[in-house]
């Protein structure tokens, strides 16, 4: 019982929405006239997990039908009858906190009876919900809703087609405001796809056919034209090309630099929409080996974490953001800033995450202060929480080990975690390249510490600034310790 359709969606469910749903469930409208409530009721009695072993269709039918013979039938159309009942709730849910769903399908009922004067109420008040400030897809798609429905409404009253051609005209441009919004954030998704999984033709043709649109000469004209919205227009331009085109980094900052001016024009989504595309743009530039945006992104990360945008997934701090910005900070050596970020957010992550972060953070930290014993300890008692984790522990612990001078001990931890990389079918590929990359590195680095000659140190370095595949961090911390040995 506990992974059927039903038990899951019930899982979903917290305690007030499974008294709504009771509630739901009771109305006639909705349940055809059949009672599920006995059904609901036993079931609540497990809720939430669904988990004991005794939660079977035997033990719900003996509960709702004592002293009669199992019927499999009948049980089967009860609890489908009431999983169907549970998707019709979240779906009324869904609507009652949806205001354009509402109101979009509301005028079209109005507007079938011919109830004009409700129909433009309808308008009037839609008209007041948009926050006149906040941009984003909700703003632009209401915008467009309204002034469609506005022509729609006018074109019914005879004579009034002047009011036809006003809200079509407007109803356009708010299409193409809202399709703006929408393809920044399309264009963003493919560009992560493109750098992570080395895509194919399909993602290719995806991208030139957006390359394809003259969004340039939209913005410029937008622009020569006095358009109110010509700003935000050239943001969004800004943000898509910024994506389309990465070496040409105006594009970057010139919608940095809007948005940083005026992010709280934006709404909640957008912000955090933008603040992550910022991120990851720098983030891609750190790995191609551009050292400049190591201090932009923590510029990045102080102001997202000062105006918590985009910071909290349902009230916890992001795991992966976490990571990013610790590591982000002592690449810089802001260790005083890393020390106050762990103590201030380690408390914000999700609690199962809280422990196995604080003791990551600390290894990272008492590796840049040099205590390199002192981190090993901490690494050696994290326990991962996923595969990334054990990337991070095995690179940061090789590092210690170096420089504890353990090398025999290195030697074997180099050979298991080429082992661990190389036959690990769950790491992404360029991942795993840059990862081996790193040890095999690192192998030749701690032969030649062992045995220095300076034509194999050379070759060595040499072949680390040439390599695209290693991760700038780990570029860099090799080349310093050639530079070491030589000096």
């Amino acid at each position: 019982m506990k992974d059927s359709k039903l038990a899951l969606t019930l899982n979903s469910f917290t305690k007030e929405e499974l008294k709504l749903f009771a509630k739901f469930a009771a109305s006639p409208y909705f349940n055809n006239g059949r009672n599920y409530i006995p059904l609901l009721d036993e079931l609540a009695k497990f809720y939430p997990d669904f988990d004991d072993q005794k939660l079977t269709s035997e033990y719900l039918y003996k509960k709702l039908y004592p002293g009669r013979k199992f019927n499999k039938q009948v049980m089967w159309n009860l609890i489908s009858g009431l999983e169907k009942l549970a998707l019709e709730f979240m779906l009324q849910t869904g609507l009652k906190n949806n205001k354009q769903q509402r109101f979009s399908i509301l005028f079209d009922e109005l507007s079938k009876r011919n109830l004009d004067k409700q129909s433009l109420k309808q308008i009037e008040d839609a008209e007041k919900n948009i926050n006149p400030v906040k941009y984003g897809k909700d703003f632009f798609y209401t915008k467009w809703l309204v002034e469609n429905n506005k022509a729609a409404y006018w074109n019914s009253i005879k004579g009034r087609q002047d009011k036809t051609f006003e809200g079509t005209l407007k109803s356009t441009e708010y299409l193409v405001l809202n399709f703006l919004v929408d393809l920044s954030v399309q264009v963003w998704d493919l560009h992560i796809m493109n750098i992570m999984y080395n895509s194919g033709d399909e993602i290719n043709s995806a991208i030139e056919f957006v390359r394809s649109l003259d969004l340039k000469k939209f913005t410029d004209n937008a622009s020569k034209k006095k358009n109110k919205y010509a700003p935000v227009i050239n943001f969004y331009y800004n943000k898509i090309m910024c994506a389309l085109e990465e070496n040409e980094e105006s594009y970057f900052f010139e919608m940095k630099k809007y948005f940083d001016e005026n992010y709280n024009s934006f709404d909640s989504v957008e912000q955090s929409n933008t603040i992550i595309s910022l991120g990851n743009y720098c983030a891609h530039k750190m790995r191609l080996g551009n050292k400049k945006f190591l201090k932009i992104l923590f510029e990045i990360n102080k102001f997202r974490l000062e105006k918590e945008i985009g910071a909290y997934d349902n009230g916890s701090i992001n795991k992966a953001l976490y990571h990013q910005i610790l590591r982000n900070a002592l690449s810089l050596d802001e260790i005083k800033f890393a020390e106050d970020f762990v103590k201030k957010y380690t408390p914000k992550l999700k609690n199962e995450h809280q422990k196995t972060m604080n003791l990551l953070a600390m290894g990272y930290i008492n590796y840049a202060k040099k205590n390199y014993a002192d981190s090993l300890l901490y690494l050696n008692k994290v326990e991962f929480i996923d595969l990334r984790d054990k990337l991070h522990v095995r690179i940061l612990s090789a590092k210690a080990y170096y420089e504890l001078n353990k090398a025999e001990l290195l030697f074997y931890y180099i050979d298991s975690s080429r082992h661990f990389i190389g036959n690990n079918p769950s790491i992404e590929k360029n991942t795993k390249e840059a990862y081996l990359k790193f040890f095999i590195y690192l192998n030749r680095l701690l032969t030649c510490r062992e045995n220095p000659d300076k034509n194999k140190l050379n070759d060595l370095k040499e072949d680390i600034h040439i390599d695209e595949t290693l991760r700038l961090r780990h570029k860099h911390w090799l080349q310093e310790k050639i530079d070491q040995i030589q000096s």
